[in-house]
């Protein structure tokens, strides 16, 4: 951060600038504060006394909570492995294979890192998602779960422009043919233009790659709720009232 002081040529423009010295003293004061708290977006400021400085922040995926309409009601009583095949998109677009492909592949990669189940594997020559032909494949490869899925929403508008993905996700017991997770979740990364204000403007700073953002995001959240499965928390013990 950087001061360029230039000396005053009246008395209002030497007002207005003691006015915009205060104004980002205090913006450059709250920035730590802004840096410690939990979550998106960061923030920083470049400083000018000699024009308008702009202020940034960094975007961030808008989301809300993966929606769950099938989920088991006990854990399971040992480690699992899984088949991970590729997303089937609904939407209409060119190359659906090829982006339901990299959309699954970066949703599989996510699964590994986090450790959802031991072992995953991604079938990337399988077909699109289809239950009955990824059912055999899951069956030959000795898998116990078959995850699959859809993209319904798909919309890469890379640096200049929106952002949006939504999927819903399927993960079937090879051992009961029974579906025993259903869940959707969604994205979006709107690009935000400068609002430029008296003493400052505004401007935010998108990713390099937007759509990466989204589908980590979206897939680490969809990871959290089978992980919670796997794993539950332990319940809390009751309370007890002091004996005197």
């Amino acid at each position: 951060m950087s001061l360029m002081f230039r000396l005053p040529t009246s008395p209002a423009r030497a007002r207005r600038l003691a006015a915009r010295l205060a104004l980002l003293l205090l913006l450059a004061a709250l920035l730590p504060l802004a840096a410690s708290c939990s979550g998106p977006p960061k923030a920083g400021v470049n400083i000018d006394l000699a024009s308008q400085p702009p202020f940034y922040m960094d975007d961030w995926v808008r989301r809300g909570n993966p929606q769950v309409s099938v989920r088991p009601t006990t854990p399971p009583n040992r480690p699992l492995t899984a088949l991970f095949v590729p997303f089937r998109v609904t939407q209409q677009m060119d190359k659906p294979s090829y982006v339901g492909l990299e959309v699954s592949r970066q949703i599989w990669q996510t699964w590994l890192s986090e450790k959802v189940f031991p072992v995953i594997e991604f079938a990337e020559t399988a077909t699109p998602y289809r239950r009955d032909v990824a059912m055999q494949l899951a069956a030959q490869r000795g898998a116990q779960l078959l995850i699959g899925g859809y993209v319904s929403h798909y919309v890469n508008g890379g640096t200049s422009g929106d952002s949006k993905l939504s999927v819903s996700m399927e993960i079937w017991d090879m051992n009961t043919g029974q579906m025993i997770w259903a869940m959707g979740h969604a994205g979006v990364m709107e690009h935000q233009f400068a609002n430029d204000f008296l003493l400052f403007s505004a401007k935010s700073r998108m990713p390099s790659d937007p759509m990466w953002a989204i589908i980590q995001t979206v897939s680490w959240d969809m990871a959290q709720e089978v992980k919670l499965w796997i794993n539950p928390p332990a319940p809390r013990g009751l309370s007890k009232e002091p004996a005197f």
